[in-house]
């Protein structure tokens, strides 16, 4: 494969290390660590370090039969393509599942559009990550503070379109505030007001 320009990780749909692979893998189809990595802006160990963990996740396999090539020469095809979301592993090819309950509930707020926290939490819970409904009114309370959500009145809240910034989930911080991962600033903040009330 011809090597490219390098490119930011806009142009690669990707919003860190793992979605700008992950966007380009499901392109390629088949690759060598070294084409991946020319299609990036990232650092090549990170690249390969991915690639590791999706092997010995299963989601790729090395075409010649010889695994986790230290040489980037090995040419991999992905074998299970599971969709838009990058897959969330480790090197070892675990899963990483911290973090995995707000973006789910961040997803299903897009999806479902109005809810209270008890159809937020059901339907954001899955077999492996199950969300309490304390946990998806503590988000709910803090995104509706930052913007992104609408009070329509009984407890429901409306999903503001204009507001979805990006597929990572907004983090409530231990200085109790929201920053936005995707826009990369701070959307409320307790000590700087917000959008109590609405």
């Amino acid at each position: 494969m011809k090597r490219t320009g390098r490119k930011p990780m806009d142009r690669l749909n990707g919003y860190d290390s793992r979605e700008a692979m992950w966007a380009v893998i499901r392109v390629l189809r088949r690759f060598t660590v070294r084409e991946l990595y020319g299609e990036t802006t990232l650092d090549i160990s990170t690249v390969r370090d991915y690639v590791v963990g999706l092997e010995r996740s299963g989601i790729l396999a090395p075409l010649d039969g010889t695994p986790l090539a230290e040489d980037g020469a090995t040419r991999y095809q992905l074998v299970k393509d599971v969709g838009v979301d990058a897959p969330r592993v480790r090197r070892d090819g675990t899963t990483v599942t911290q973090g995995q309950g707000r973006i789910n509930l961040w997803r299903t707020m897009r999806i479902i559009k109005e809810f209270n926290a008890r159809v937020l939490a059901d339907a954001a819970s899955t077999e492996d990550c199950v969300i309490s409904v304390a946990t998806a009114e503590d988000y709910i309370r803090h995104l509706h503070r930052a913007g992104y959500l609408k009070a329509n009145g009984r407890g429901r809240y409306l999903f503001l379109y204009h507001m979805y910034t990006g597929p990572r989930p907004p983090m409530i911080q231990k200085v109790k505030r929201v920053w936005d991962q995707n826009l990369k600033k701070v959307m409320w903040s307790e000590d700087g007001g917000g959008n109590d009330g609405e």
